[in-house]
């Protein structure tokens, strides 16, 4: 049995949640079209007879302009050290552009072997992934004493082009003779967190653009039976107008939230679920750090 972890990390929406989800053939981490949907560093676990590998995936890398922001930082930060092997997500449908190429080569100095995965390549076609392959490719050979890209690989996390060629490359930085998880974990996550994060994912695809990023949630109660599932939960913004918008005309929007979280719940359960509501304001709770620790985002 070997094992070890890899680290994946990239820009905002360049689908490193949608790859660790194909990686793991789980729904490990929440997906949306909004930017800096993952807040935390969330472990994806594989196991199989041959090997255990622990996808990493990792909020996506910005200047951060609040006390979250800056909290996501430090946890791609500490997340993309010490790892077996690093991968960076590129967004093969976007030019590729100078800060793309200055954050592959500041990451090769680490001296962790990195991957650059081009995803979205069934967006893109031929005409968008060539250059990028092109601009790519001088990375590979090892200059100045810097390191080097072991493999490029282009992928559709969409349709799973070449996910399983990329899971066979990474399998070979395995080395540690270890079992980190008992076979059966696929993430490290407890389930009254990702029954969190799935409630937040229902609100982002729910809710218009200006009130996502100052949306978190606090899973209050959550009492697990045998075949049922209890949970009481706040929805945080930072405003009374969001706070208007979230619950909806008489009610409506928040029930379209509940509906649909109860049952990305209740797939990942198995279970029957009972899931409350409550919308609170906590203004400008993204800059300050009490509020941040109430929401789960801090020590």
């Amino acid at each position: 049995m070997r094992s070890g972890f890899i680290a994946i990390i990239g820009k905002p929406n360049a689908g490193k949640s949608s790859l660790t989800n194909r990686l793991t053939g789980e729904k490990i981490s929440i997906v949306t079209p909004k930017p800096q949907t993952t807040r935390d560093a969330v472990r994806g676990i594989l196991t199989t007879s041959e090997y255990q590998m622990i996808f990493v995936d990792t909020p996506g890398l910005l200047r951060p302009r609040t006390e979250l922001g800056k909290y996501m930082s430090r946890e791609t930060d500490q997340s993309s050290r010490d790892v077996d092997a690093l991968v960076i997500v590129i967004d093969g449908s976007r030019p590729f552009g100078k800060g793309d190429r200055e954050l592959v080569e500041s990451r090769l100095k680490s001296g962790i072997p990195t991957y650059v995965v081009v995803n979205k390549v069934d967006l893109a076609g031929y005409e968008k992934t060539y250059p990028i392959l092109s601009a790519l490719s001088p990375l590979m050979k090892d200059e100045d004493g810097r390191g080097a890209i072991k493999e490029i690989v282009p992928v559709s996390c969409a349709t799973g082009e070449n996910i399983d060629a990329l899971r066979d490359m990474l399998a070979k930085e395995l080395h540690d003779e270890v079992m980190y998880y008992p076979e059966g974990d696929v993430t490290d996550r407890p389930v009254r967190f990702v029954a969190g994060e799935i409630i937040r994912e229902k609100a982002l695809l729910l809710l218009q653009d200006e009130v996502p990023h100052g949306v978190g949630i606090i899973v209050n109660v959550f009492e697990e039976k045998k075949g049922s599932v209890y949970i009481e939960a706040e929805v945080v913004c930072e405003r009374e107008s969001h706070k208007r918008i979230i619950i909806g005309d008489k009610g409506s929007m928040i029930k379209r939230i509940g509906e649909a979280a109860r049952k990305g719940i209740a797939d990942m359960t198995g279970k029957n679920v009972y899931l409350k509501l409550f919308v609170k304001v906590r203004e400008g709770w993204r800059n300050k750090r009490n509020y941040m620790r109430d929401l789960g985002y801090g020590d």
